[in-house]
């Protein structure tokens, strides 16, 4: 560590900054641990071969120097460290660099035994010298040595997944199959992969590799999740919701398969749930009286304690149908009420998606009531750019939270309590609102965002917004009345 002199009595010990011989500038110099050295080399990196990381600070001032020596090593120590211990795909993905990097083919690697006894040299110069020295006593000693048990736990993990690669031992586990799943889903179908292989690695106790997964496994893990075994209240969960896991579970694993060239069975697939949708229970609309005690409800909460943004989005969602994202996540621009036919403009978000994609991508009008809401809500959410920012950020749209609140709310309120009635019950009282006035089965699909089926379907823009507007007002007259 060098001494730089501030004084002429007073001198300063600084890590990891170098002067050069005859040269005011200051550097950053840094020793690269050695078992980072093969590391940077299946990453690519910039350092790849080199002892030492050197960058240059570009000032011959102390004061300026110290805090880019500091930055720069904690950008250091976080890159060595998602180096040491990387993602499960991440892994495997520089694993096999390295081993090309080596010469050697993954799918093949003994083809060429020349590169593997170089890649081998790799491994024992990544392992502790302690360790080493102590396998290599054993070795003389002629104890018998598991590279498995004896070797991998001191590799770094990418060293210690190419060389079991290697050696033909790399097995694909369930969580490799769930990061590469995730990779290539969307927020919300992530989530359900996260909680569904939770629980299959709950069952199992451990991260299970594919491969040794049966189909008696697979029977067991449903029971066990419809015995309510997986989680603390032991409530059991329906067989739809089993259905969608193994579902998610199934479209992993089979891709994993796929991508990875594995030769083993799809387990998941096709698995025979006991008593599959007996325990389904129909998801009850509002009928009219519940709609009117919905909407008086709302009327004394506001006359009590004022608009906020949960009875907002309920009347919005009671007057027009719309899914509960749908509402929670409108940006502000989507909002277009100083027009002829006053509407909401639904369309995808970074922070909310779409169900049906093209379908429900639509304008949908709003009715006299929704407007009031909407302009409450305005009033409400100050210069924010979301309608509703209680609920949504440029991250995410918290949908599951206003869900949780309003349901509860619904079902405290007096006419509408032991009801089992939920928010998205109001979706449904919209489609019986339509079809009470007869209003064609096309134009309930462009309100709800249903799609129409028929080539036919296909062609043209839709319904004008005005005429969309007059079937709405007019299914919603009854509830005013």
């Amino acid at each position: 560590m060098p001494l730089f002199s501030l004084s002429p009595i007073v001198s300063l010990k600084l890590k990891h900054i170098w002067k050069k011989p005859n040269s005011p500038l200051l550097y950053y110099r840094r020793r690269i641990p050695d078992d980072i050295k093969p590391l940077l080399t299946a990453s690519g990196s910039e350092w790849a071969g080199k002892a030492q990381v050197v960058i240059s600070l570009r000032t011959s001032d102390l004061k300026i120097a110290a805090p880019k020596v500091a930055k720069l090593t904690a950008q250091h120590d976080r890159e060595w460290e998602q180096l040491r211990n990387p993602s499960n795909a991440r892994t495997l993905a520089q694993a096999e660099s390295l081993l090309r990097d080596s010469g050697i083919d993954p799918a093949a690697p003994n083809e060429d035994e020349e590169a593997l006894g170089h890649f081998f040299d790799i491994v024992d110069d990544s392992l502790p010298r302690k360790v080493r020295d102590n396998l290599q006593e054993a070795h003389e000693q002629g104890s018998s040595i598991n590279p498995k048990r004896d070797i991998d736990p001191y590799l770094p993990p990418v060293v210690a997944t190419a060389f079991q690669i290697a050696q033909g031992r790399r097995e694909f586990t369930l969580s490799d199959c769930l990061e590469q799943y995730l990779a290539s889903r969307s927020e919300k179908t992530a989530r359900s992969g996260k909680i569904a292989f939770g629980y299959l690695m709950n069952f199992f106790k451990s991260d299970r590799s594919l491969g040794s997964i049966r189909r008696q496994d697979v029977n067991e893990f449903v029971k066990w999740l419809l015995a309510g075994e997986h989680n603390k209240d032991g409530k059991p969960i329906t067989t739809t919701t089993v259905a969608r896991y193994l579902n998610c579970i199934n479209a992993a694993v089979k891709r994993a398969i796929k991508e990875n060239e594995l030769h083993i069975k799809y387990q998941f697939s096709s698995v025979e749930i006991p008593n599959a949708g007996k325990d389904a229970q129909d998801r009850l609309p509002f009928d009219l009286p519940q709609l009117k005690s919905l909407h008086h409800a709302v009327d004394e909460w506001v006359a009590a304690k004022g608009w906020d943004q949960p009875r907002c989005i309920v009347t919005v969602l009671a007057e027009t149908g719309c899914r509960l994202g749908e509402i929670t996540g409108l940006a502000s621009a989507d909002v277009n009420i100083d027009t002829n036919t006053p509407y909401i403009d639904l369309k995808e978000h970074p922070w909310r998606s779409l169900k049906n994609d093209k379908a429900s991508v639509r304008k949908v009008p709003l009715t006299p009531r929704a407007m009031r809401a909407i302009r409450a809500a305005q009033a409400l959410k100050g210069d924010s750019k979301f309608l509703f920012p209680q609920y949504t950020t440029v991250e995410k749209c918290n949908v599951n939270s206003v869900s949780a609140a309003l349901n509860k709310w619904i079902r405290t309120r007096n006419a509408l309590k032991e009801s089992r009635l939920t928010c998205h019950s109001l979706r449904h009282s919209m489609k019986d609102r339509l079809r009470a006035v007869q209003c064609p089965d096309s134009i309930q699909d462009q309100i709800l965002g249903h799609t129409t089926q028929g080539v036919g379907a296909r062609y043209g823009q839709g319904y004008p917004l005005s005429l969309l507007a007059d079937w709405t007002n007019k299914a919603m007259e009854a509830v005013r009345a």
